[in-house]
């Protein structure tokens, strides 16, 4: 069990924000996990999809690396897609040995509703907090990734 921390006002500052940080990764997975199911997806599908998307085409191998999972795990979690018609397998055209994974237009519209209820659902919960401190807050997370200000600054996501 962890140690009882002190009143907020001695911890230090970057404390405050990890158990920040926590508490929202708790609230965002806690959401995914009542939106998911209702789209027959698990989490690691979700994600994998996710990527596909933002960072395909690419092959199996690529994509392990970039999940941190193994190639066998990767597999899996594409076969089902492919089985659910979001994902596709092809040759790739420069290398006739190597399998390049891409999303769907059906999995490209499935994502996009996906993140769509998820920001319905970030709307929601960010409401009564001034437009101000989202974008401060949006800044100060971006730093941890190198997100580009720009783009946190319009409301967007990289």
């Amino acid at each position: 069990m962890p140690a009882a921390r002190p009143p907020a006002t001695l911890v230090a500052p970057e404390h405050v924000l990890m158990d920040a940080m926590r508490s929202a990764t708790f609230a965002f997975k806690g959401w995914l996990s009542e939106i998911l199911p209702r789209h027959g997806l698990g989490m690691a599908q979700f994600w994998t999809l996710t990527d596909l998307a933002e960072h395909g085409p690419i092959n199996a191998a690529h994509l392990a690396s970039f999940r941190c999972v193994t190639p066998p795990t990767v597999s899996v979690i594409v076969d089902e897609l492919v089985r659910a018609g979001w994902v596709e397998r092809h040759r790739s055209e420069s290398d006739r040995r190597v399998v390049v994974l891409s999303v769907t237009p059906a999995g490209r519209s499935l994502i996009a509703e996906l993140w769509e209820q998820v920001g319905q659902r970030t709307t929601e919960a960010t409401r009564d907090i001034p437009r101000k401190e989202i974008e401060t807050t949006a800044r100060v997370l971006s730093s941890f990734g190198g997100l580009p200000e720009a783009v946190v600054a319009a409301g967007g996501s990289a």
